[in-house]
């Protein structure tokens, strides 16, 4: 009900409880009157209710001769106006209790809020414009706590970025320190040594340079600093050019590769350079958790009404279902033993390079044992 709406009742009760209240005490007044004074006392005759100044005159003659009748007349008075009163004050008082309730709610709201509670619950009000209110202000508690629990999930998420920074950026570091400290001790005493040990040390410093680039990219990602170059061109065209770059470097790890890109051109909208990226990454990542016996990867892309979608799938280690939520969120390893290198920047990085694109991108695994497929959608021009 609005406000409004209850006004108008509350206003109409308290003029009309009055009325029938004095209408009831007036009729015992008229009683008492009646059986206390009788009626010849009066002395009015029909002929003189007509005329004012004579009724005056018959009425003032009364009283002078029953001065108690004074009395009745005045307490008569009195109680209609208690009467008035009181009906005024208990129906504003009724009025402005349920609106006081539900204002007094809010009070403890920003309160809890201030005090930085916010596990409470806002309760609506049978008024529909503090009702309103009341959902609003709920509404901006439940924002507050999923922004508190956002606030904390990034802050373990920090705390995760640097543990994994350590450790990759220490791995690498300490293999440099001692196959350096190899070299000054004269352990690599022939050529043969030192070409291993000095293309070891590239292999190492390699990959603290891949990690600070995906730690630049990641950051300039996460405060919209990336620059993008978008141009029209045909997505097959790109991957088999893409699949074509990467073929040897498969067939080194001896991984079975398997595409099925077909030869019509389907034009979408991207930026070439960081396209490759995330194609690179989906594919390092098959590679690093391919499985023991015969690895295999297949490559493909699929034409849809809205866009295109790009298949990698492998015959790898998997993912547990509980995982698969988790896997784009930034150094997030499912392999929490580490038992295999890496950051584990890759899919948060292709995650929002697709979104910029407009495109999704997900992962779909049958479990554990059973490999995994990466889904890269793209929207036709």
């Amino acid at each position: 009900m609005k406000i409004k709406s209850k006004f108008a009742i509350y206003n109409i009760i308290m003029l009309i409880t009055p009325i029938l209240l004095i209408g009831v005490i007036s009729v015992c007044f008229v009683l008492i009157f009646i059986l206390k004074f009788p009626v010849e006392e009066f002395n009015i005759s029909r002929t003189s209710m007509i005329d004012p100044y004579v009724f005056s005159q018959a009425v003032g003659e009364f009283f002078k001769s029953n001065p108690s009748a004074i009395f009745y007349v005045v307490l008569w008075l009195t109680i209609c106006v208690m009467l008035i009163v009181l009906s005024t004050t208990v129906a504003t008082r009724l009025m402005t209790k349920s609106i006081e309730h539900s204002i007094n709610d809010l009070a403890k709201a920003a309160d809890y809020i201030r005090a930085d509670n916010l596990d409470f619950e806002v309760m609506g009000s049978e008024y529909d414009e503090i009702d309103t209110l009341c959902n609003n202000f709920d509404m901006m508690r439940k924002e507050l706590k999923r922004a508190r629990e956002r606030e904390k999930y990034m802050k373990k998420e920090r705390n995760m970025l640097l543990a994994n920074i350590s450790h990759d950026l220490k791995t690498p570091i300490t293999s440099i320190k001692g196959y350096v400290e190899g070299i000054q001790d004269g352990i690599a005493d022939t050529p043969e040594k030192m070409k291993r040990y000095l293309d070891t040390i590239h292999t190492k410093a390699e990959v603290i340079d891949d990690l600070v680039n995906n730690l630049s990219v990641f950051s300039k990602l996460e405060l919209s600093r990336l620059i993008f170059e978008f141009k029209e061109g045909d997505i097959n065209s790109f991957m088999r050019d893409f699949v074509d770059d990467y073929r040897l470097d498969l067939e080194k790890n001896g991984i079975k590769l398997e595409t099925d890109i077909p030869t019509d051109e389907v034009i979408v909208r991207m930026d070439y350079e960081k396209m490759s990226r995330v194609f690179s990454n989906l594919i390092d990542n098959a590679v690093k958790y391919r499985s023991e016996d015969n690895p295999t990867l297949s490559v493909s892309t699929m034409c849809s009404d809205g866009g295109v979608y790009v298949n990698i799938s492998d015959n790898g280690i998997g993912i547990d279902e509980n995982e698969l939520k988790n896997v784009f969120d930034g150094f997030y390893r499912v392999d929490s033993s580490r038992s295999i290198k890496g950051s584990g920047l890759g899919l948060g990085i292709a995650k929002q390079i697709v979104e910029k694109h407009g495109g999704k991108i997900w992962l779909k695994s049958d479990g554990l044992g059973k490999g995994t497929t990466a889904v890269v959608f793209l929207p036709k021009i």
